[in-house]
């Protein structure tokens, strides 16, 4: 079973590095589905791009606007689950966790310098995201002169997982195979469970 839970971590770390290889393919797991409890206690769910995997922690990392709503949802109930699916190979990952929102203006800048430009540049908008705007070019940043390499920086929060359930499915045509795994003293436990 411990094949698996590498497996897994193997697919994530996969999503999580797909910008820094130019030539390689996107990978399916790096864009992954997440929810959260909303502010009103209804769920909520958004796509968020994996920006990294640690086996090791049992952490992912992913960076969002300070001022969008999954932030205070975050800080309200640090509850969240995760899903992410290679269709081609019929492979679907779900994770449970509890998010950590970066305090530190280190751990921040470490991400945010790493961070390809356009990547960063959504952080410079003035608008919070979800504001009602008439037009979508008023939501964009105005590029005619090239910003401070910093700018947008106060807007910019990293979220890490603390992974602490993975649902393993595999839709194979030979037979569909499922294990669950939860992070107890250090260690994942787990195994088969009915698809």
């Amino acid at each position: 079973m411990r094949e698996i839970v590498g497996c897994v971590w193997s697919m994530l770390s996969a999503g999580a590095n797909a910008g820094a290889r130019v030539a390689a393919a996107r990978s399916p797991f790096t864009l992954l589905q997440a929810a959260t409890v909303g502010l009103d206690g209804a769920p909520r769910v958004r796509t968020i791009v994996l920006r990294g995997a640690s086996e090791e922690k049992s952490t992912l990392t992913f960076h969002t606007d300070v001022r969008s709503e999954k932030v205070a949802e975050l800080e309200k109930d640090s509850r969240i689950a995760l899903v992410g699916c290679d269709l081609n190979a019929g492979i679907q990952i779900r994770l449970e966790g509890v998010a950590r929102l970066a305090a530190s203006v280190e751990e921040r800048l470490a991400l945010w310098s790493i961070s390809r430009p356009h990547s960063l540049i959504v952080y410079r908008a003035a608008r919070t995201p979800g504001t009602p705007i008439a037009l979508p070019q008023e939501a964009h940043v105005a590029s005619a002169r090239p910003a401070d390499s910093m700018a947008g920086f106060e807007n910019f929060c990293l979220v890490t997982v603390d992974v602490q359930k993975i649902d393993y499915l595999d839709l194979s045509p030979d037979g569909h195979k499922r294990a669950q795994f939860s992070r107890r003293n250090g260690a994942w436990q787990g195994g088969w469970v009915a698809p």
